[in-house]
């Protein structure tokens, strides 16, 4: 206990002595291996009461933000972009790298660099870092959560800060080791911190090529500032989603020794999402991606993903089942349980329901939203399958996505060519309005917006919820029946990725060929089984 005393005397001291004369150092960052150090778990340090790994470094290191410049994809979309439109090829890749290398491109801007290009990323340990320790813990509270910090404008200084949660910390372990000054901030929980980069505006061509405006390609933390989960009676951050508490004092570092001085809560780094056709690309993929992270991580990962998927993401349920005559209609209902639409994000994501009604010779009498091994979703309209309130035939399927389109109004899967949303129903947050704050960036678009049942209940706007019904025909029928639902999701659509690989360049050669041998089977988010007697 005296030694506990002494120690947070001693770094009380320290803080004030280094706040007054930190001098800058260069270069701005450390690597993860350098926070790894101290940050990983051992057996006095970063495990809860039951012996559960925490280990900071571990959990990061498998996750798409730990390796998103590695992300073949990604890698693959922005030359596909650059072919497309090679007159904007500085103004792409810089604004790409801005959040997908952001140490390395933060570092040579601040070296004098005036945009940053993939050929040095190439090189990179920091570029190789993708969204690291060192990046997202010294972005300062400037302007976070306003339009001057969105599309990766986020404010780093060479004030060697590394801001975290807690207010009492020892800081002479950080300071020896890496030269940065471990500071309490309290807006590393704030969800402007998160929006820095997941709020992103990019700029779209006339058919000329020029520049013509900006389009909001995603927008998760406007979409929350709509929402019942910003309002202060059911607050919950990105952070409280994406970063899982321990709400049990934990031993956050392994070093010193003996410091056993032990923090609450903790939050640990997850970083989960939805995108489980990636993760499991980069684990089967490692040596060929230069990826360091084990497969054994990824696995833990890709597990925990689909957790998130099935018990957290969103709900079905049967709302009513009547039969007229020979035909049955079915009222499937579908709830948002996130924070921002769903899904969210990046524009290739989609959701969809698969319902099937078989008799009771298990015949099957109707199906729609059935798809290939591809993960294609047969009966697809072209250029895309528009939101249904009535689906009374199987080429007919309840998509929940949003699909761009150019500025002469046709659909387009080219970022720069994006100027519009020809369709956007996906599933808002509980709370979400029409007239609701930001709302002009995050509007429903297409028949949803013409839907009574879509995020209404009773009349009242902002269920985050969708009624579809099916009217299915039971002629010579033998019962029961058997009704089956799911909700599916991919985060990466087939028509998307057909798209991207029509170009000619090396990282979509390279995606192409680890895509053949890569499943895109969406995950499924709920399912429901009913049986219906006449």
């Amino acid at each position: 206990m005296a030694r506990s005393i002494i120690a947070q005397v001693i770094a009380s001291l320290i803080l004030a002595a280094a706040s007054c004369s930190l001098a800058a150092f260069t270069p701005v960052f450390a690597t993860s291996d350098e926070c790894a150090f101290c940050h990983t778990s051992s057996p006095s340090a970063l495990i809860d009461s039951k012996g559960n790994d925490l280990s900071i470094a571990d959990d990061w290191s498998s996750t798409i933000m730990g390796n998103s410049f590695h992300d073949p994809l990604f890698r693959a979309k922005v030359e596909t972009e650059v072919v497309r439109n090679p007159q904007l090829t500085d103004a792409i890749e810089d604004k790409c790298l801005t959040c997908h290398a952001p140490m390395a491109r933060t570092q040579a801007l601040r070296d004098g660099a005036a945009h940053y290009a993939f050929a040095e990323a190439a090189t990179s340990e920091f570029a190789s870092d993708g969204v690291s320790c060192a990046l997202c813990h010294q972005i300062q509270d400037h302007a976070l959560g306003s339009d001057s910090s969105f599309s990766g404008r986020y404010t780093i200084t060479d004030e060697r800060y590394i801001f975290g949660p807690y207010k009492q910390v020892f800081a002479n372990p950080m300071m020896n080791h890496v030269n940065y000054l471990p500071t309490y901030g309290g807006h590393i929980d704030n969800p402007g911190l998160c929006a820095v980069c997941h709020t992103l505006f990019t700029p779209y061509v006339d058919e000329e090529g020029n520049i013509a405006g900006e389009f909001p390609e995603q927008t998760p933390y406007l979409e929350w500032l709509n929402s019942a989960y910003a309002s202060p009676e059911t607050y919950r951050s990105c952070q409280d989603c994406h970063m899982p508490r321990v709400e049990e004092p934990v031993k956050i570092s392994n070093r010193p020794p003996w410091y056993q001085v032990r923090q609450s809560p903790f939050w640990k780094h997850h970083f989960i999402g939805g995108n489980r056709y990636i993760l499991e690309m980069m684990k089967d993929n490692r040596e060929l991606l230069g990826i360091a992270a084990p497969e054994g991580l990824f696995s833990r990962t890709i597990a925990r993903t689909e957790q998130r998927l099935s018990q957290e993401a969103a709900e079905i349920m049967i709302e009513r089942v009547e039969q007229r005559d020979q035909r049955l209609e079915i009222d499937v209902g579908v709830v948002n349980n996130t924070g921002h639409k769903f899904p969210t994000g990046f524009p290739s994501r989609r959701a969809w329901l698969h319902l099937t009604v078989s008799d009771n010779q298990k015949r099957l009498i109707f199906e729609s939203g059935a798809f290939t091994a591809q993960g294609e979703i047969a009966g697809l309209n072209s250029p895309y399958e528009p939101h249904h309130a009535v689906i009374d035939a199987a080429d007919q399927v309840m998509i929940y996505q949003s699909i761009m389109g150019d500025v002469t109004g046709k659909r387009t899967d080219t970022l720069l060519q994006a100027a519009t949303y020809l369709k956007d129903n996906r599933l808002p947050p509980r709370g979400y309005r029409q007239s609701g704050q930001m709302a002009s960036y995050t509007s429903i678009r297409g028949n949803a917006a013409r839907d009574d049942n879509f995020n209404v209940r009773n009349k009242q706007e902002g269920s985050g919820a969708d009624t579809v019904t099916y009217v299915v025909e039971v002629v010579d029928a033998e019962y029961p029946l058997a009704i089956n639902v799911e909700l599916l999701y991919q985060s990466n659509s087939p028509r998307f990725l057909e798209d991207l690989i029509r170009e000619e360049t090396p990282a979509v050669a390279r995606f192409s060929q680890i895509s053949s041998d890569s499943k895109n089977t969406p995950v499924t988010v709920d399912a429901i089984r009913y049986q219906w007697s006449n």
